[in-house]
């Protein structure tokens, strides 16, 4: 006998599941005005590419967004083929070659024959429609026909079934929730791949002994690695049920997977810590210090011969190895143990070790972050998508109000006291130039928005900085003090001994999570900064004009500026560094 599920007082039963009374069930063509066909101009006519104007396929969607667009068209391709233009903030839904994936144009944007433009009803959040099709995306690949080039219907896709809240306020209210999720995501991404970058960096730096460690001298010494590791066949350590729990000994593999599963069998466990776990065909290792059993005998457990090593230190040197693989084969024994490393004495491979594992555990903590983060956002989805979670008003789940500040000086003092602490040194004080590109990048991140900069002839600027006060009141407070650069002679900064009240003040009013994104941008070079910040404002303002965005018309913009115009006859301000700046605009702020 079927068991019939109460619902819950003010919800109903409906063909895609149990909604509040008050919500709709429309299908797509319901809440559509125009759905508008793409299509591809011819290439064989010149003049029809190369223009100002944004085309994408369905291969330029990445990550739910469309973020580097690889060509333009011109009018005349637009005029002549059966291409259309979406406006800016509608639907662009792929419906050929790549069915599910969705996105919201950027900018006025010319689409292919793989997309569908969708423009919704007056009182229909795009957003939240988005986010509802993301979130079912399953109903569109279901949808999927043909064989060649598989697809959907516009005819399967209008009869598409939804949920929908009553209000224009209860749909941006779910859909800016779920943004500011994705936001804060994305920033999270963001810092782990800059942290890795930064960690492959001090690899290649610390491993080879190109940059030392200070109080460290002396001759790195050659050897093999076979003189330096011993190995243990793994047989004795194999599973011998693959039927994996989810709690108990973990079973291993030395490629990306890792942990393949969790076994309940209690003996032959591998527990002489730690070592390197190494596979035979592929190379590919993993450091380990906990206790395993292993799925093969398709590995070599690595174990210290020589105890003036350090393990970890070896480990790092392994990463670096570039060996060519060839037939199937293991390679430990006839080749890989073979390979001649270069290593300091043993506290000179522990101070390397340490540093690099601090870096490491610092990723797996942001990675524990970024996928407690992930998994919040999906059980969101699922409650907010189907009214489980009512959310009435904007208001409800707009960004927190900002702290109370004092007056914009003493904000802008606070600012420069904090950027002056995360990136100047007494060796290397923090100039003037570089404090204001990372306080335009700060403000642009906090507030989504940056103003009071003005078109300075070295970029974004702002008075409040230095003439307004800025520096006199952090100097005043002596947060920080001005010395001479070393190198240019010009006025530079470093901390006071009053600087933890500037960070009290900079925490209080802008958060934890920001000063660990404006780390990305340490080892950015000046020239780079000031095209970066140049860019990111003119795409502010072209956007503001609701025009389109592409290295001509920026090129067009920034000639257009008294104060910048000389900008364009530097040689840093080439087409290949606006386009780079103009792709990490869109993926620093997701303008």
């Amino acid at each position: 006998m079927e068991v019939k599920r109460e619902i819950k007082k003010g919800y109903k039963q409906t063909e895609i599941g149990v909604i509040p009374e008050d919500w709709e069930v429309k299908n797509v063509g319901e809440i559509v005005t125009e759905f508008y066909n793409g299509g591809t101009p011819s290439t064989t006519i010149p003049k029809y590419w190369n223009g100002d104007i944004p085309w994408v396929t369905g291969a330029d969607f990445e990550n739910k967004k469309i973020t580097n667009i690889r060509r333009f068209i011109t009018k005349e391709a637009v005029n002549n083929s059966s291409t259309n233009v979406i406006p800016k903030g509608n639907l662009l839904v792929v419906t050929r070659t790549g069915v599910g994936k969705i996105a919201i144009a950027p900018f006025n944007i010319a689409i292919s024959q793989d997309i569908t433009g969708v423009i919704l009803k007056e009182g229909i959040s795009s957003l939240y429609i988005f986010y509802l099709l993301h979130h079912n995306s399953s109903l569109l690949t279901s949808q999927n026909q043909g064989t060649s080039i598989t697809g959907i219907t516009r005819d399967v896709f209008e009869k598409l079934l939804i949920s929908l809240p009553p209000t224009l306020a209860e749909q941006t209210a779910i859909a800016t929730a779920l943004s500011d999720m994705d936001d804060y995501i994305s920033s999270l991404e963001r810092l782990i791949a800059k942290k890795k970058a930064i960690k492959q960096g001090t690899m290649q730096n610390l491993l080879t002994g190109k940059i030392r460690l200070k109080g460290f001298t002396g001759e790195w010494e050659e050897k093999k690695l076979g003189e330096i590791l011993d190995y243990e066949q793994p047989t004795n350590y194999i599973v011998k049920n693959v039927e994996y729990v989810t709690n108990g000994v973990p079973v291993l593999t030395a490629g990306k997977t890792f942990i393949l599963g969790y076994t309940n069998e209690t003996d032959n466990i591998f527990s002489e810590l730690p070592v390197i776990i190494f596979d035979d065909f592929t190379t590919a290792t993993q450091f380990v210090n906990f206790s395993f059993k292993v799925k093969s005998s398709a590995m070599k457990i690595l174990k210290l011969k020589d105890k003036n090593s350090n393990l970890n230190f070896i480990f790092e040197i392994m990463q670096l190895i570039d060996f060519p693989l060839s037939d199937h084969q293991r390679y430990w024994i006839s080749e890989y143990s073979n390979i001649l490393i270069k290593i300091p004495s043993f506290a000179e491979q522990t101070a390397i070790a340490t540093i690099l594992s601090d870096m490491d555990a610092e990723l797996e903590a942001l990675q524990a972050k970024l996928s407690k983060a992930k998994m919040v956002k999906q059980g969101a989805m699922q409650e907010l998508l189907t009214g489980k979670i009512r959310l009435q008003q904007s208001k409800t789940i707009a960004l927190a109000p900002k702290k109370t500040r004092h007056s914009d000086q003493i904000n802008e003092a606070v600012v420069i006291s904090f950027l002056v602490y995360k990136f100047g040194t007494i060796k290397y004080p923090l100039s003037r130039f570089r404090y204001t590109k990372f306080a335009y990048l700060l403000h642009r991140q906090a507030e989504h928005e940056a103003k009071g900069f003005l078109k300075h002839a070295a970029g974004p600027y702002k008075p409040e900085n230095r003439y307004k006060g800025g520096e006199k009141v952090a100097v005043k407070n002596r947060y920080i003090s001005i010395v001479k650069n070393p190198k240019s002679g010009h006025d530079a900064f470093i901390v006071d001994d009053q600087i933890e009240k500037a960070l009290f003040y900079f925490e209080k009013w802008y958060g934890t999570d920001i000063q660990e994104w404006i780390e990305q941008f340490r080892y950015y070079k000046s020239e780079y900064l000031e095209v970066l910040t140049t860019v990111d404002e003119s795409i502010c303002d072209l956007h503001a004009i609701n025009k389109p965005i592409t290295v001509g018309s920026i090129k067009a913009y920034i000639g257009t500026i008294p104060q910048w115009k000389e900008k364009l006859s530097k040689p840093y301000f080439d087409e290949c560094n606006i386009q780079k700046a103009i792709n990490e605009s869109y993926k620093l702020f997701e303008d």
